[in-house]
């Protein structure tokens, strides 16, 4: 069989799923940007219930500890992370400011990362795309900063929104572009 057909099959496969991400992040997005002060809420708690089953795994597998430091350590921490993850899914408010700066460090370094990643995307097509997205995700970051601790309660489920909207068309756009070329290409 011809190789380029094969990648070319290969690279059709890939761009039906990678389609199919991008329309089901952007449709998350679009939620978000409905009730964000209900998804900035569920997505605090659902990390403190993910918390909550870390300690517990954390407890479960101390058994498998080599030393009693490492058992008690083991212990403590798991203790912790269900001690923390209760008061995150209790305190929503406060968790979800503390989330809120995360996010905007991540916007922040996911922006940066995207913008070098885009230069090399240039000559197929697809850097416009994720350059615009990364200039998105900065622009996003500043802002949450900009409007801290005030904005917490909606800005967290808006500015997700915005992200995983744009992500979600950037990546059905960048698999398209590389579609395209590829099949330039066979």
């Amino acid at each position: 069989m011809n190789t380029s057909k094969t990648l070319s099959a290969v690279v059709e496969k890939s761009f039906k799923k990678i389609m199919i991400l991008g329309i089901l992040i952007a449709i998350l997005g679009v939620i978000a940007l409905i009730y964000p002060e209900g998804f900035g809420k569920v997505s605090v708690k659902t990390i403190g219930i993910f918390m909550v089953i870390g300690g517990l795994l954390r407890l479960t597998f101390a058994i498998t500890s080599f030393s009693m430091g490492a058992l008690f350590s083991r212990y403590v921490y798991g203790i912790l992370m269900i001690i923390g993850g209760l008061w995150v899914v209790g305190n929503p408010d406060m968790g979800l400011e503390a989330l809120t700066i995360v996010m905007a460090v991540y916007f922040i370094i996911d922006g940066l990362t995207q913008l070098m990643y885009s230069f090399s995307l240039m000559p197929i097509g697809g850097g416009l795309f994720l350059l615009l997205s990364g200039i998105v995700g900065i622009g996003l970051g500043v802002l949450i900063f900009m409007n801290f601790p005030e904005s917490s309660s909606y800005v967290f489920g808006v500015y997700l929104g915005i992200k995983l909207l744009i992500d979600g068309i950037t990546l059905g756009l960048t698999g398209r572009a590389v579609y395209k070329t590829a099949q330039l290409n066979s």
